[in-house]
């Protein structure tokens, strides 16, 4: 009877010291974010952050071996440093979170994901002040002079999103901006209606044979409000840029906060 007393205190123990069930790529007893308090609560979550995980550690450990290898490694995790701020941590929902993880997974995006009621919005659905305004980057072009076979650099030009609110309608806005590209390549975004969706602005351009959806992510980074911009399955730029302007992962600063 001792030893079955002592086996019953083991595991009531060990349930005790383990506070979440489910298992995710870190440990569940130190979650402290919402974020991370949901995925430790929900069994789909943590298999989606622990499938994350594993997919992360493959792809870095499949950079290439050659001398710029490092900086290949520095960029990847700074992409994903990058999706966890923006786009995974910015959710305020447990269909924000799965939509977030699986088109990380999948590497395929998920469409139609805008509020289909928007007009029932409660205040904490709806974007905050900052998610509106001017956000830019100064960066620098280069050209290919065919003469010499080389890129050359010719200066630096402002890349510009402006983000208008539409009055009496916090989860619509007008998006507009210019955006430079390598060879001096200019794409411009006109103004285009966007639709709050959860923790994203998004823009739908909807064709007869294909979706094209550019999204922009607002989130502090760095203490500073800035803009991730997403152009799922590359195709907003195909539509309307060419094939030489792209932008997906261009990250903007807001220029007043």
């Amino acid at each position: 009877m001792k030893k079955l007393a002592l086996a019953t205190v083991s595991i009531l123990g060990t349930c005790l010291l383990s506070t979440y069930a489910n298992s995710a790529s870190f440990d569940c007893n130190k979650a402290a974010t919402w974020v991370e308090k949901t995925v430790c609560d929900s069994p789909e979550l943590s298999k989606l952050d622990d499938a994350m995980a594993k997919k992360y550690k493959i792809n870095l450990g499949a950079a290439p071996d050659y001398e710029d290898s490092k900086a290949f490694k520095d960029r990847f995790i700074a992409n994903q440093r990058t999706w966890l701020t923006f786009q995974r941590n910015t959710c305020k929902s447990e269909e924000c979170l799965i939509r977030e993880y699986k088109e990380y997974i999948e590497e395929q995006s998920n469409y139609g994901v805008a509020w289909n009621f928007s007009d029932e919005l409660s205040p904490s659905d709806l974007p905050s002040k900052s998610a509106f305004g001017k956000f830019s980057q100064t960066s620098q072009i280069s050209i290919y002079n065919s003469g010499t076979q080389r890129w050359e650099d010719t200066g630096e030009a402002k890349n510009t999103v402006s983000i208008h609110s539409v009055a009496n309608k916090p989860y619509l806005s007008i998006i507009d901006g210019v955006l430079i590209f390598t060879n001096a390549h200019t794409c411009d975004l006109g103004e285009s209606k966007a639709i709050w969706s959860e923790n994203h602005w998004v823009v739908n351009d909807d064709q007869p044979d294909k979706t094209a959806e550019l999204r922009f992510y607002p989130a502090l980074y760095k203490g500073k409000t800035q803009l991730l911009l997403r152009d799922m399955d590359d195709q907003y730029r195909r539509l309307h840029c060419g094939m030489r302007g792209y932008f997906d992962g261009t990250v903007l600063k807001r220029e007043v906060d």
